[in-house]
């Protein structure tokens, strides 16, 4: 069984010097004053994990924006995090525009997580002093009968804007990945922070080579994509010729948000293998009205050609 979480949004705000914040993470840090910290809070991420011990998956992913300004003490902050959630075998991090909200010095930022976001392949030693988000990225896990493959669609943005895009080192790389997986017995799960379909967030905060992605995913195909970044349940499908591929997304698992698209939650897929076919039984767990626990909500099942 496969946890989906995304967007925590760790914030270390005013634990870092004045001139970390002489960039785009002053107006970040304004709207964290002035709104965001009303609408999330990382206490639910002790509630998050209360549930996990709960539900027991077997894998958990995260898909983006652990961070909230990149500051270096978020993502030392997040990798603690990650160490409580379980080992770098356990859990698959892949970052989001948070975690890129302005350019950061390797040491001080993504080296903290390393270990959760390479692929079964360590990286070489020539790159992984410093590596570039195409050193690591796709990153390809296998667990048992699922291949999970983690794409950075993070980088920094202009004031304003929060855009994505995945580039064309990744897309090669990735046509690259698919192709060795064709028919190969395993269900293949996207992970990537923005959403790879038209319509979920506004343009300044689209994934700007989406059609490139989108292509692509035409042409070889995977099972299930998930992603993060619109702060709200979303299921939208890609097309494909053996069958329509589920598109996934969840809101921040820290959202104090009461409306129903957008309080925070997380996702079970439990995925069984048939002769023909893939059957995904999928349980939302969300934040109770008392905002205390996670709970049972909606269920679904739905079948994938193989």
């Amino acid at each position: 069984m496969v946890a989906h979480c995304s967007d925590p949004h760790i914030t270390c705000a005013g634990q870092s010097g004045l001139g970390d914040y002489l960039n785009k993470r002053l107006l970040g840090c304004l709207r964290w004053q002035l709104k965001r910290r009303h609408d999330q809070h990382d206490g639910l991420l002790t509630t998050l994990y209360e549930d996990l011990q709960r539900t027991r998956p077997d894998h958990i992913v995260v898909t983006g924006d652990l961070t909230h300004l990149s500051l270096p003490a978020e993502f030392a902050a997040a990798r603690d995090w990650l160490q409580t959630m379980g080992t770098p075998e356990q859990v698959t991090v892949v970052p989001g525009n948070h975690d890129q909200y302005v350019r950061t010095e390797w040491r001080q930022s993504f080296a903290w997580w390393l270990p959760y976001m390479e692929g079964d392949m360590p990286l070489p030693q020539a790159v992984a002093t410093d590596p570039g988000p195409g050193d690591i990225f796709p990153a390809l896990r296998i667990r048992r009968d699922i291949a999970l493959i983690g794409t950075s669609s993070a980088r920094p943005s202009a004031l304003h804007l929060a855009t994505g895009a995945i580039g064309d080192r990744q897309l090669a790389k990735l046509e690259t990945i698919l192709q060795q997986l064709s028919g190969q017995p395993l269900f293949r799960i996207l992970l990537i922070h923005h959403p790879p379909v038209n319509g979920v967030v506004s343009r300044r905060r689209s994934l700007t080579d989406a059609p490139s992605l989108q292509a692509l995913i035409a042409r070889y195909g995977v099972e299930l994509i998930l992603f993060g970044h619109a702060h709200k349940t979303a299921r939208y499908f890609l097309p494909r010729p053996a069958g329509p591929i589920p598109v996934i997304g969840m809101p921040s698992v820290s959202s104090l948000e009461r409306s129903d698209d957008q309080r925070a939650r997380y996702c079970l897929y439990a995925i069984v293998r048939s002769a023909d076919r893939w059957v995904v039984r999928m349980e939302e767990r969300l934040l109770g009205a008392d905002g205390m626990r996670f709970v049972a909500g909606p269920r679904r099942e739905f079948i994938v050609p193989r």
